[in-house]
């Protein structure tokens, strides 16, 4: 089913995915199952798209909108995107990461800048994460974690903001293996934190990866925000907490790498790293594992997935 797509078949890839209503990854791999392609599905008689089981009301009505609709904007998104060197990614695509095809609500698309080699690649690969307000005793935990981490050639993944995102970044850069995948929020015309628009240039002209599930266009959102933490995570063995409040993304990111079944870390209690209330509530409520060197981490991390508490 996985296959590279061509302009054609991206732009009614590309139509698929906005249908609302209900056509989610599921329903829309389902689909595709059932009619054996995009092709079969965009060449169907109404009366037996309408009719399939699949297929609600809602979705009927949206989807034949997407189908009848010009083909402009989208080949348009496609050039733009090959001017600027972006790749298209959808989930039918064999350069989609596996590690993300059977998460619950998997990307639909990815748009990704740098090296591809890097979402698919077999080495461990550690989310590190936290708050944006995080003390400096946590940002100075964030960038040695992350720095050692890479240095045994462990990939460094984390979202690009700011606080201990850009110290782990900033590491994994500095370290003499440098390997790490930034995750946005917004499209890549828009980066945010405006601020880290030369860490995310770094990120890419040093050979890693720039992702996100966001048209280039896209400003981001709130809900954008959040909802990249299932990438972080989804693409990651492990994710190491520095710091977190007990709301917040920090706390979102250990609750959805719960649901994922990957194993959470965090510094000790006693090395008391601020903000910690949603540290505490990691190890309570989702059993995080309490270390205190990057030693520990390396070694676990190395140990399998089943050596783990994370049912």
């Amino acid at each position: 089913m996985y296959q590279s797509l061509d302009n054609d078949s991206l732009v009614k890839w590309l139509k698929l995915t906005q249908v609302k209503n209900g056509l989610g990854p599921a329903r829309l791999k389902k689909l595709l199952e059932f009619y054996g392609g995009l092709n079969k599905v965009f060449s169907v008689a109404d009366t037996e798209l309408e009719n399939n089981y699949l297929i609600t009301p809602k979705i009927f009505s949206n989807l034949k909108k997407l189908i009848n609709a010009s083909n402009e904007e989208f080949y348009k998104l496609i050039e733009e995107c090959k001017r600027n060197s972006i790749f298209i990614i959808p989930l039918i695509d064999k350069r989609y990461p596996n590690s993300l095809r059977f998460i619950p609500s998997p990307p639909l698309t990815l748009f990704a800048k740098g090296n591809l080699e890097l979402l698919n690649n077999k080495r461990k690969k550690i989310a590190i994460v936290g708050a944006r307000n995080a003390s400096s005793k946590a940002l100075d935990i964030s960038y040695d974690m992350s720095f050692k981490l890479s240095n045994e050639n462990i990939i460094i993944i984390s979202g690009g903001a700011e606080g201990v995102d850009t110290k782990a970044h900033q590491a994994a850069l500095d370290s003499k293996n440098s390997a790490t995948i930034s995750v946005l929020g917004s499209g890549f015309f828009h980066p945010f934190p405006i601020k880290n628009k030369p860490l995310f240039d770094k990120i890419i002209d040093s050979g890693n990866l720039l992702v996100t599930e966001n048209s280039p266009n896209f400003k981001g959102s709130r809900i954008s925000y959040l909802q990249r933490n299932r990438i972080i995570s989804g693409l990651s063995d492990a994710i190491f907490v520095v710091a977190a409040e007990e709301v917040g993304g920090g706390i979102v990111q250990v609750r959805i790498a719960k649901s994922q079944k990957k194993p959470i870390f965090c510094p000790k209690l006693e090395s008391n790293i601020m903000p910690q209330a949603g540290i505490i509530q990691a190890i309570e409520k989702y059993e995080a594992i309490q270390i205190d060197k990057p030693d520990q981490l390396i070694n676990l991390v190395r140990e399998p997935l089943q050596s783990y508490n994370v049912t």
